[in-house]
C-alpha cells in the first residue's frame, strides 16, 4: 500500500520544482477564469428563477481566495523554501476553508452587499 506524501501532486512535482512562480500565477489567475463561467451558469440560474444558493457561495468562494489565499501564497513563497507542491496543498487547504466558510455564510454575506448597495444608493440621492 502506497502512503501519501505532500511531495506528490499527480505527477507534476518535477515542472513545478522548475517553476514555482507558476504556483503564483495559478493561485491568481484560476479564481479570476473561474468566475467568468460560474457567473454565466448564475445568469442563467436567475433568468430561469432557480436557486442561486450554491453559486453565491462558489462566488464568494473564489472571491475570497483570490483576495486571501494569493496573500497566503505570496507570503509563504517569500518566506519559506519556495517548495512548489506544498504551496498548491496550502492554497488547495485555503479554498477548501474558504468554501466552507462561504457555504456556512452565503445568506449573510448576500445581505451584507445588498445592504451597502442600498446605503450607497441612498448617499448618491442625497
Amino acid at each position: 500500500m502506497m502512503e501519501f506524501s505532500f511531495n506528490t501532486f499527480f505527477g507534476l512535482e518535477r515542472e513545478m520544482a522548475e517553476h514555482p512562480e507558476m504556483v503564483i500565477f495559478g493561485a491568481l489567475l484560476f479564481p479570476l477564469v473561474a468566475m467568468f463561467p460560474i457567473a454565466l451558469i448564475g445568469w442563467i440560474f436567475r433568468k430561469l428563477k432557480l436557486n442561486m444558493y450554491l453559486i453565491h457561495a462558489l462566488l464568494y468562494t473564489l472571491m475570497f481566495t483570490f483576495l486571501l489565499g494569493v496573500l497566503t501564497i505570496f507570503i509563504l513563497y517569500f518566506i519559506t523554501d519556495k517548495n512548489a507542491v506544498k504551496l498548491i496543498y496550502c492554497w488547495l487547504a485555503v479554498f477548501t476553508g474558504m468554501f466552507f466558510f462561504s457555504l456556512i455564510n452565503t445568506n449573510t454575506i448576500t445581505k451584507m452587499f445588498t445592504d451597502w448597495s442600498k446605503i450607497i444608493k441612498e448617499k448618491e440621492g442625497k
